[in-house]
């Protein structure tokens, strides 16, 4: 498939049907997208945590409620595996230390950028993703042994979607209001 035509037809599901497993061949190409994606100084500044047992996904459920119920993922217990993100200290270049005073300076976006790459890969693959960004961080910390200070930054849901052929009806803004040359 073409990459463009992969931006095009991927979406985020919200709907997973609960009787197809993802293999562990399939996860590991995705997770092996993210661990080639670029990141600032080469820092790699993420540890990638593969949540596919019957007992880990019910914990992961769990910890992506937070505070009063509130999550972004009512459909959770639908998802066949789901991948963690966890912010790791990023090795910098002492320049970039020095000018931002921040070692982690690019280290949301580098995550960001592995997550979207397994999301491409994913859908490559026939698989839906949906990335979820509420999480309880304690119960992570307590359910998959995460050191304490490491963020967990995102949660990844993988499946097969219910209806795989819902069609894509992507909303976005026409490229001439989002893009311009030499001047804002």
């Amino acid at each position: 498939m073409d990459f463009l035509e992969i931006m095009r037809t991927r979406r985020s599901c919200r709907a997973f049907d609960p009787e197809k497993s993802v293999s562990r061949e399939d996860l590991l190409k995705i997770v092996e997208a993210g661990r080639l994606s670029p990141s600032g100084c080469n820092s790699q500044p993420w540890k990638f945590i593969v949540v596919d047992s019957p007992e880990a996904k019910e914990k992961l459920c769990d910890a992506i409620v937070v505070e009063k119920g509130m999550t972004g993922a009512p459909w959770r217990h639908q998802v066949s595996a789901f991948i963690i993100f966890v912010e790791q200290s990023a090795n910098v270049m002492p320049s970039v230390v020095a000018h931002y005073h921040d070692t982690q300076r690019f280290a949301p976006g580098d995550i960001g950028i592995a997550c979207m790459n397994m999301c491409h890969e994913a859908h490559s693959l026939g698989l839906a993703t949906c990335m979820i960004g509420m999480n309880d961080q304690a119960k992570m910390e307590e359910y998959f042994g995460i050191p304490q200070g490491k963020d967990v930054r995102l949660v990844l849901a993988i499946g097969y979607a219910a209806d795989s052929s819902a069609p894509v009806n992507k909303v976005r803004k026409p490229l001439e209001e989002v893009c311009s040359f030499n001047h804002w």
